[in-house]
């Protein structure tokens, strides 16, 4: 039982503006939980009809060391049972309306992929409430996007999307954590459901597709090399020594957190060849990502590719 909350946990409102968003919904033997853009569903096995808080309940949960028995009580709040632990949670009326069901048409895609590309570029979502457009991936054509405005990426996955949606990021974190491919997809206008095997699905609404053309910037020409793994741990090192906006500035081997001397802190790096003022956190999303990049184009928006993607990631001035 613990297994099923914890699936669908993560649509569970942090705030109570509205009390059934911090609530499970059990009903016709499923479990349910709304944040009022992240619906989530899964099959539970219990034959009851209640509104729980939702957070006291996996807690309780979560100390049952023996069989789990769950029954309201006649003051209407759920007693969980387990050998000689008992607990009582909280619940609420009805408010059944406020938890979602999935909506639309059945789409049928290659969920693997999906996934892998959401694991795969998903550190690149931004997080800006003047740009929502940037704050999920854009699925389009054959590619997944996303950028931070330092950084864009598209990643290739090789089948054809029948359709252009923009997923939020808090969305492709909950698909990442359940790490199973989704067996089919469900589309209406301003929503996505994510299917999962065993009747569990994960709805989310969606942002808008209005994205600049990232292709001026990706199409260009370059001469990208092979990156060296010794950039990362030397960035690692000077983190704490930079200024707030992670600066770091690369010359002839050299980083350096601050070009005046004896202020922050220095790491060599003989042959590098990088030359630049970048953001430390920005450049730290190429490992694992980035195999090649062209730093030569610096200022100019700096072109990097991997397995299946390539990007860019614009440097800042000095």
């Amino acid at each position: 039982m613990l297994k099923e909350l914890k699936f669908v946990q993560g649509a569970v409102a942090k705030k109570d503006f509205v009390p059934a968003m911090t609530h499970f919904r059990i009903e016709k033997g499923t479990v349910r939980s709304f944040n009022g853009n992240l619906a989530i569903c899964s099959p539970i096995p219990l034959d009851l009809e209640c509104t729980p808080k939702a957070d006291p309940l996996v807690r309780a949960i979560a100390n049952c060391e023996e069989e789990v028995v769950l029954s309201l009580t006649e003051k209407g709040r759920l007693k969980v049972q387990s050998g000689k632990f008992r607990a009582f949670i909280e619940t609420i009326e009805g408010d059944a309306q406020t938890h979602l069901e999935p909506i639309g048409n059945i789409v049928n895609i290659d969920g693997s992929k999906l996934l892998d590309a959401f694991q795969k570029i998903n550190t690149f979502i931004g997080n800006d409430a003047s740009r929502p457009w940037t704050n999920g991936i854009l699925l389009r054509n054959q590619s997944a996007f996303a950028t931070n405005n330092v950084c864009v990426i598209e990643y290739w996955l090789a089948i054809d999307i029948p359709f252009v949606v923009n997923i939020p990021g808090t969305a492709v974190k909950e698909i990442i954590r359940v790490g199973e491919a989704p067996s089919h997809l469900q589309l209406s206008d301003n929503s996505v459901t994510f299917h999962y095997t065993g009747g569990r699905w994960i709805r989310t609404q969606l942002y808008v597709t209005h994205w600049p053309d990232i292709s001026k910037v990706l199409d260009q020409k370059s001469a990208p090399v092979p990156i060296d793994p010794r950039l990362y741990p030397a960035l690692d090192s000077l983190t704490m020594f930079s200024d707030d906006l992670t600066r770091v500035h690369l010359k002839d081997g050299l980083l350096r957190t601050h070009l005046a001397d004896e202020v922050g802190a220095t790491y060599e790096v003989s042959g590098l060849g990088i030359t630049g003022l970048y953001q430390i956190k920005m450049l730290r999303l190429l490992e694992g990502v980035a195999e090649t990049a062209d730093f030569t184009r610096y200022p100019d928006p700096v072109l990097f590719f991997g397995k299946n993607l390539r990007g860019a990631i614009v440097g800042m001035r000095g």
